[in-house]
């Protein structure tokens, strides 16, 4: 097993005004509400919860579990999708909620399962949009922050299973075995 130090990335404050000036962007938007927020669990729970409370507009929030992790920190390339959405999407205003974009490969394969289901319309935010690894194009609609490389834990994210509590995101920095 490798071990990581962690190195604070975005503290709390830093991603409260941001989900903060995101909520605000989505609510000017869609000032009718009635939208439909579907959450990719288990990573974006946590944004979802903090960007639905600060909305000034209706809406409904599902969730769906997708996996393109196995137990490492690199995506399998594999779309799995584990749970779907309960709430049906026909005619509706969706907004797919994830928590980072890193090879594209989540966001981009879902939102296509979501257009073969006749939404009104789909917008796509993330709170991280990591970079340096896409294969698969990915427009997002908001977006709370870019960066190119590194692995990240913390605010819903995890590495195995670990690190999701925290009110901080940390890059991990590989300290070797």
């Amino acid at each position: 097993m490798r071990n990581y130090r962690k190195k604070v990335l975005f503290d709390h404050e830093a991603i409260s005004s941001r989900v903060e000036e995101l909520a605000a962007e989505i609510s000017a938007r869609h000032p009718e509400g009635e939208i439909l927020l579907i959450g990719i669990l288990k990573g974006a729970f946590m944004f979802m919860a903090d960007l639905v409370r600060r909305l000034s507009v209706p809406c409904e929030v599902d969730f769906v579990k997708i996996s393109s992790y196995g137990s490492g920190t690199a995506s399998s390339g594999k779309l799995n999708i584990l749970l779907d959405t309960s709430i049906p999407v026909e005619g509706r205003a969706v907004i797919l909620v994830d928590d980072i974009v890193d090879s594209g490969l989540t966001l981009n394969e879902y939102r296509q399962a979501l257009e073969a289901r006749s939404p009104r319309s789909i917008e796509t935010i993330a709170l991280i949009d990591k970079t340096g690894r896409r294969e698969k194009h990915v427009h997002l609609d908001y977006c709370g922050f870019r960066i190119e490389e590194g692995f990240v834990v913390g605010y819903g994210l995890d590495c195995n299973e670990f690190g999701r509590q925290t009110g901080d995101i940390y890059v991990l920095e590989d300290i070797g075995s």
